[in-house]
């Protein structure tokens, strides 16, 4: 069984072409540099075979994925898809894809679009030298690629999310009571306007919640697969829609409470 593991999540990475490339690199070198000491030893052929590193990509675009041995052909559809989803390396050799990994080398780079708990460096083998550099030098050239997202997919996010929305629909429930409460005759018709109001927006808030979330992990991904000349202004747009919708609704929402109170307003002066 393999003696050396090191792995680790990644989080909060803009994978461009060039840290691809720079991955890609950097682990054709060490399939050859191990290549070669595996030919040098004095083994029988068999047992060299088994040993041999090899290198393979998966990519999963446009709900459709591929395993690749041709780097080219992988970076020509990760340009071309229209929706990447996920790109994997893996770096194995023909004991540890025989054995499930249970023994022998291998290495694995995983970014995930869609799960951020897919998004790992893992890297194992029975050489620990040779475990720390591979993983030591792919997480250098992903530490090169970080983002900002880190600083909006934290718990601290969801909590102002949740204390400004709060504090929002209190508002407004606050500006539908004083406009709606004029339009009905009867006592303590301020208080029980702002009730019903407040009780409507907290049932929505839930849903509302959920959805300016969402928006938030789109515009500010764990994992932005970044291509030349697509996607630019993708989450800028969407957090604009997104925008736009929540002022749609508290406005029609004060709208609604305020046409609520004329008609209450004119049934109850009728009788």
């Amino acid at each position: 069984m393999s003696q050396f593991l090191r792995d680790i999540k990644i989080a909060n990475i803009n994978v461009t072409e060039q840290t691809l490339e720079s991955i890609n690199h950097f682990l054709i070198d060490r399939l050859v540099t191990a290549n070669s000491a595996i030919d040098a030893k004095s083994i029988s052929e068999k047992e060299k075979a088994d040993q041999r590193l090899a290198l393979f990509y998966v990519i999963r675009f446009d709900n459709r994925g591929y395993r690749l041995y041709d780097a080219q052909e992988a970076f020509r559809f990760y340009q071309q898809a229209a929706k990447v989803e996920r790109v994997i390396f893996t770096l194995d050799s023909a004991q540890s894809e025989r054995t499930n990994r249970m023994y022998g080398t291998y290495c694995e780079v995983r970014f995930d679009a869609n799960d951020p708990n897919n998004c790992n460096i893992q890297v194992s083998s029975d050489d620990g030298d040779a475990v720390d550099a591979i993983y030591n030098g792919i997480l250098e050239i992903v530490g090169k690629s970080k983002s900002l997202s880190g600083f909006a997919r934290t718990t601290w996010t969801q909590f102002l999310v949740q204390i400004l929305g709060v504090a929002g629909g209190f508002i407004l429930s606050l500006i539908t009571a004083i406009k709606a409460s004029p339009h009905l005759k009867f006592e303590n018709s301020f208080v029980l306007t702002f009730l019903f109001a407040f009780l409507i927006f907290s049932n929505s808030w839930g849903f509302i919640n959920q959805q300016i979330l969402r928006l938030i992990n789109y515009s500010f991904p764990n994992i932005r697969f970044s291509r030349e000349g697509k996607g630019s202004f993708t989450w800028l747009f969407q957090a604009l829609v997104g925008g736009i919708l929540v002022a749609l609704f508290l406005l029609i929402f004060s709208e609604l409470m305020d046409w609520v109170g004329n008609i209450l307003g004119g049934f109850i002066g009728d009788n």
